[in-house]
């Protein structure tokens, strides 16, 4: 039995005035004929989202089905705010779980389905939070169509905010957009962060789509074979160290990629140039994006040329590194990856051995790297504040 501080309760306790949330894995062990997940400790708070990565079968659905209440472990326990849950039931514990598939009631509307988890009696003074959350997610004008109507993302906007509108504190979502197409996913991703931040609610999203985790994450935890390998920020997860002579990321390992991610604050907009800084250092991109927004972007390592002198170029970002490391990115073609350092801004270069040795690129000198304000591709825009850590 849950003491008498109950779940409603304890998500409610606050800290110097604001709202506290932990949640705690501890110790937590569930065995299935050949397959076992855990020891599994984590511990997650305020409105953090992690994104849980993982090859098919390490045991990431059994692990979000074991913090719901789903799956009962066989060992260890959930704690929210120091709270035991373990036991607790399911609709007692206030944790949202959406799934790749949306299940909504085909007998009911669009308004039906995202009010189904209020009580009647209630519904009038929630019309303020009802109508936030219908905007936010852009489906104000979908209220008094039948669900068959409905496009997959819309579906899928529907399944959130009906999860939302009974304000968990805690949103499990289990792939929520691996069936829809390109466009609607990138969108989905962006209002899916930012409805999360702004309701205050702690997420864990598990995902197999790279771009899910640049989008989406706070934090990263990888799982294989049904134990957590290792969890750190977004940030920490793309650093490539410089004491491996062999410089990889955490997250360029998993997914066999070197993207470049930088993310800043923006700093002018002016005729679709943006400038947004990071640390010391300014860069340029196409768009127009809210000043002192947050933007987060992808750049290829081909997009990145390298120059051992600094040269006048169409190219509007000029920054000067230290080659960390080099490595080879295909043996077989000669292709090299040239890390690059400078402050706390990582880069990794991708050039043939040929232009190496022309330019004669060695460890532990300087080159600039330079890049198109073309090159960058956006994959997290947000308001400051949401800034990861």
């Amino acid at each position: 039995m849950i003491p008498e501080k109950t779940i409603e309760s304890l998500v409610l306790e606050t800290h110097g005035g604001e709202i506290s949330l932990t949640l705690e894995i501890i110790n937590l062990v569930k065995s299935f004929p050949g397959f076992t997940l855990g020891p599994i400790d984590l511990k997650l708070q305020d409105n953090t989202i992690m994104v849980l990565i993982g090859p098919t079968g390490s045991g990431k659905s059994t692990l979000l089905n074991l913090i719901v209440g789903l799956t009962k472990p066989d060992k260890g326990s959930i704690h929210i705010n120091d709270v035991d849950i373990t036991n607790t039931p399911i609709e007692s514990r206030r944790i949202g779980y959406s799934f790749q598939n949306p299940s909504l009631f085909p007998h009911l509307n669009v308004y039906e389905n995202i009010v189904f988890g209020i009580r009647k009696s209630i519904r009038d003074n929630k019309r303020s939070q009802i109508n936030r959350l219908v905007e936010s997610f852009g489906v104000s004008n979908l209220l008094d169509r039948d669900i068959y109507a409905l496009s997959g993302g819309e579906m899928q906007k529907i399944s959130l905010a009906r999860m939302l509108v009974t304000k968990p504190k805690i949103m499990l979502m289990d792939e929520p957009l691996v069936h829809l197409d390109t466009k609607t996913r990138v969108q989905l991703r962006k209002d899916l962060r930012r409805i999360l931040k702004e309701e205050g609610v702690l997420g864990i999203y598990v995902t197999h789509f790279e771009d899910d985790v640049y989008a989406l994450a706070d934090s990263v935890s990888v799982l294989e074979k049904g134990v957590i390998k290792k969890t750190d920020t977004l940030k920490t997860m793309l650093t490539f160290p410089n004491n491996q002579p062999m410089s990889t990321s955490s997250l360029s390992e998993f997914f066999q990629k070197d993207h470049n991610y930088l993310e800043g604050c923006v700093t002018d907009s002016t005729n679709g140039i943006t400038t947004f800084k990071v640390g010391e250092h300014e860069f340029e991109i196409l768009g127009d994006y809210p000043i002192d927004s947050i933007v987060g972007v992808l750049i290829k390592p081909e997009d990145i040329i390298l120059a051992v002198d600094y040269v006048r170029t169409s190219a509007r970002n000029i920054i000067k590194t230290k080659v960390a490391a080099i490595y080879a990115s295909n043996i077989k073609t000669g292709i090299l990856n040239i890390h690059l350092v400078i402050n706390n801004i990582s880069l990794v270069s991708r050039i043939t051995q040929e232009s190496k040795d022309h330019l004669k690129i060695i460890e532990g000198e300087y080159v600039y790297a330079i890049f198109k304000a073309t090159a960058p591709h956006i994959v997290r825009e947000e308001k400051k504040g949401y800034k990861i850590s």
